[in-house]
C-alpha cells in the first residue's frame, strides 16, 4: 500500500490529460484493491463532486480485482439452509466492498450487524419479535423508488440507508437472527424473496419487502389454491444460503445490465457460474 503522502500526489494529477500519467495512476491505484476511503480520512480530504466520482471510476478496476481473486466457493459451504453463515456473510462483505464507492469512508458490513444486533439483544427474544422490531416499526423500509439500483445488494449501504429489496432486507433479517441465535430461513419464492420462522401457531412466512402481518403457510396454501407448484414447494421448504447468494448475484447482474455496465455484468456471471452444479 502506499504512503498517504503518494496517495495525496496521486490526487494532483488525477485529471491530468497526458495519456502516459494516466496509465501510471492507473497502475499506481491498483494497489489500494478499490478503496482509498481510509487513506482519504488520514489526509483530511474532502473531495468536490467531480472528484470524487472520478476518484471513484479510477479505482474501480482494483474493486474488479480484488472481488475477483477473493471470491472462493469451498463444496458444501452453503449447500443447505442452516450451512455456514459465516462463510456467506464473507462473500456478501465482499460483494459490499465491490459495490462501493471506494471513497466514502464507512463501516464495514460485520461491525453494522454487530452494532444492529447488540442494539436488538435486549428489546427482542423470538424471530417474529425481531420482524417486527426491524420491519413492522418501519425502521427499515423496502427501497420501492429504485429497486434495481445495485446498492440494495450492497449490505453496509442498505443498513446506513435502511432501505433495500427483498432479499436485501431478508438477509439483514437473518444474518442480524444469527447473532442472536434465532432461527430464520430463506424462501426463495418465484418473483419475491420471502423468510420463513417457525411461530407458535406454525410455519410463519415474513415480508420484509412489503412488511404484511406474519403469514402461516397453511394458511397461504389453503386461501390461494392457484398458487403455482413451484411456489408451494418453495413456502413449505427453505432455501440453501446458495440458492439466496444465486439470487443476489442475479440481481446485481441484472442492474448491471440495465445500465449497460457490461464488464462489471460479465463479473458478477463469472461468480454465478461457482455457485450452480
Amino acid at each position: 500500500m502506499a504512503t498517504s503522502s503518494h496517495f495525496g500526489s496521486l490526487l494532483k494529477l488525477l485529471d491530468d490529460e497526458n495519456e502516459q500519467v494516466q496509465q501510471g495512476i492507473q497502475a499506481a491505484l491498483m494497489d489500494y484493491q478499490g478503496d482509498a476511503s481510509d487513506d482519504l480520512a488520514a489526509l483530511g480530504i474532502s473531495l468536490p463532486a467531480g472528484q470524487t466520482q472520478l476518484l471513484s471510476d479510477s479505482l474501480h478496476p482494483g474493486r474488479q480485482k480484488a472481488l475477483r481473486e477473493q471470491w472462493s466457493i469451498p463444496s458444501n459451504r452453503l449447500r443447505y439452509p442452516d450451512s455456514d453463515h459465516d462463510f456467506l456473510e464473507s462473500l456478501l462483505r465482499l460483494l459490499s466492498d465491490f459495490l462501493h464507492d471506494g471513497v466514502t469512508l464507512r463501516p464495514s458490513l460485520s461491525d453494522q450487524l454487530d452494532l444492529l444486533s447488540q442494539e436488538a439483544q435486549t428489546q427482542v427474544h423470538t424471530p417474529l419479535e425481531l420482524a417486527k422490531w426491524l420491519f413492522l416499526s418501519g425502521r427499515f423500509r423496502g427501497n420501492k423508488k429504485h429497486p434495481f439500483d445495485p446498492r440494495n445488494s450492497d449490505l453496509a449501504w442498505c443498513l446506513q440507508e435502511e432501505q433495500s429489496n427483498p432479499i436485501g432486507l431478508s438477509l439483514i433479517y437473518l444474518l442480524i437472527a444469527q447473532r442472536l441465535e434465532l432461527e430464520v430461513y430463506g424462501v426463495n419464492y418465484p418473483g419475491h424473496f420471502l423468510c420463513l420462522i417457525d411461530s407458535a401457531e406454525g410455519p410463519t412466512l415474513i415480508d420484509s419487502f412489503h412488511v404484511d402481518r406474519p403469514l402461516l403457510v397453511r394458511q397461504l396454501l389453503s386461501d390461494h389454491p392457484e398458487l403455482s407448484q413451484e411456489a408451494r414447494r418453495a413456502v413449505q421448504q427453505p432455501c440453501s444460503l446458495a440458492a439466496i447468494l444465486l439470487r443476489v448475484l442475479a440481481n446485481i447482474n441484472l442492474a448491471f445490465t440495465k445500465t449497460h455496465r457490461d464488464a462489471d455484468a460479465d463479473l458478477i456471471q463469472e461468480l454465478m457460474k461457482t455457485l450452480r452444479p
